[in-house]
C-alpha cells in the first residue's frame, strides 16, 4: 500500500508530469507542486481528481480501500475497457455457438516425410533413407541398413514401407547415443 498521499497522486496519474496533472486538474502548476511537498488539496480539489480519476476519494486520501470508484479501472483507460468488454462479447458469442478453435500447430513446420512416395519413386531403400535424411536436414549414414534391407526384391510394398520405417526408427535411436 502507498504510504504518502504524493505517492496516491503520481499514481493514479500514471507518473504524470506535475505540469500534466495541473494540465488535467485545470489548476496552476505552483498548486500542484504544493501538493507533491505535502500540503493536502482543497476538499473541492480533492473530488476533482477522483472524477478525473474515478478513484476512491477513501483510498486517495487514506490509501485503504478500493483503489477505483466502484472497482472499476480509470475513466482515462476507455480504450482498454472497451477492448476488453468486446473480447468478452466474442468471447461469449463464440462460446454460445460452440465453435472450437483448432490448433492449427505450427505454421513453418516442415511437412511430414512421404516414405511410401519415396519408395515408389526410387524402390531402393538406401536412396530413400538418404532422401528421409535430407528432409530433415541430416546426412544419411551410406553404411546402415543391410539387415534391414535384405530381400528387398521379394518385399511388398507395405514391407518395404515398415522396413524403411523399422531402419528410421533404430537408426535414429543409435545416432541419439
Amino acid at each position: 500500500m502507498t504510504e504518502k498521499f504524493q505517492d496516491r497522486l503520481k499514481q493514479v496519474f500514471d507518473n504524470a508530469s506535475m505540469a500534466e496533472i495541473a494540465r488535467r486538474l485545470e489548476l496552476p502548476h505552483a498548486t500542484v507542486r504544493n501538493y507533491f511537498q505535502g500540503r493536502m488539496p482543497a476538499p473541492d480539489v480533492l473530488i476533482k481528481i477522483a472524477n478525473e480519476t474515478n478513484v476512491s476519494l477513501n483510498w486517495l486520501l487514506t490509501g485503504k480501500g478500493e483503489l477505483f470508484a466502484g472497482g472499476g479501472a480509470p475513466l482515462q483507460d476507455l480504450d482498454n475497457i472497451f477492448e476488453k468488454k468486446i473480447e468478452e462479447m466474442i468471447d461469449r458469442k463464440l462460446a454460445e455457438r460452440l465453435i472450437e478453435i483448432e490448433d492449427l500447430g505450427e505454421v513453418d513446420a516442415r511437412p511430414e516425410f512421404d516414405a511410401a512416395a519415396a519408395i515408389r519413386k526410387y524402390n531402393d531403400p538406401r536412396l530413400v533413407m538418404n532422401e528421409w535424411f535430407l528432409h530433415e536436414g541430416r546426412k544419411y549414414p551410406e553404411d546402415y541398413g543391410v539387415v534391414f534391407f535384405q530381400g528387398w526384391e521379394t518385399y511388398t510394398d507395405e514391407e518395404k514401407l515398415d522396413a524403411v520405417k523399422d531402419a528410421k526408427k533404430v537408426l535414429d535411436r543409435t545416432l541419439k547415443k
